[in-house]
């Protein structure tokens, strides 16, 4: 897969979902102060982690999966921060400029704050389809890479396979799993009576 469109992509899900997070963080300003900081904190903690797409779309996955089910959240701001911060360090491990990134992410998380608040009257429905593709596909889309190379080793491995017999079990094992089976019957007739 080509990693410019693999960070694109998932650099677009973090933004569709930080649009659909701000859009029910009423403080405008602390929740924007939350969120930039979070962003800072996410972004200096992934670099020293070494961020990978298929991690990093997995943790943009989950937090739209758990803001999905959970409903509104006290920690959308903190969400829509380390989201967009996540991303900004997988753009530096992909070879952009640490600046650049941190410029383009701060102005992206802003953007997507006055966005949500200037739709924040009727966009609903938007806001939960935004986070049903972030949640589908950010997880997709980063470990898309790790399936095709998985993929191609197992093709490569089974092209040099030997048939072998499987081993039996011992008989040891086998009667200790039939003296715990009837362990439990009796011990489930005893206690019912």
């Amino acid at each position: 897969m080509n990693p410019v469109l693999v960070v694109s992509s998932l650099w677009l899900f973090a933004m569709l979902a930080a649009v659909a997070y701000f859009r029910h963080v009423e403080r405008k300003v602390a929740g924007l102060a939350t969120a930039l900081v979070a962003f800072g904190v996410a972004m200096a903690d992934a670099l020293m982690l070494a961020p990978q797409p298929n991690w990093v779309g997995v943790l943009i996955g989950l937090a739209a999966f758990w803001r999905l089910i959970a409903g509104r959240l006290r920690a959308d701001a903190l969400l829509a921060g380390s989201g967009a911060g996540l991303v900004a360090a997988l753009q530096v491990a992909a070879g952009l400029s640490p600046w650049l990134a941190l410029a383009l992410g701060l102005a992206a998380l802003v953007a997507a704050a006055l966005v949500a608040w200037t739709m924040a009257q009727g966009g609903g429905a938007i806001g939960d389809i935004a986070l049903l593709c972030a949640a589908l596909a950010a997880p997709a889309i980063g470990l898309a890479a790790d399936v095709a190379y998985g993929w191609h080793s197992a093709r490569a491995l089974n092209q040099q396979v030997v048939a072998q017999a499987a081993p039996a079990a011992p008989a040891w094992a086998i009667g200790l799993l039939l003296l715990a089976f009837a362990a439990g019957v009796i011990r489930g007739a005893w206690t019912r009576r």
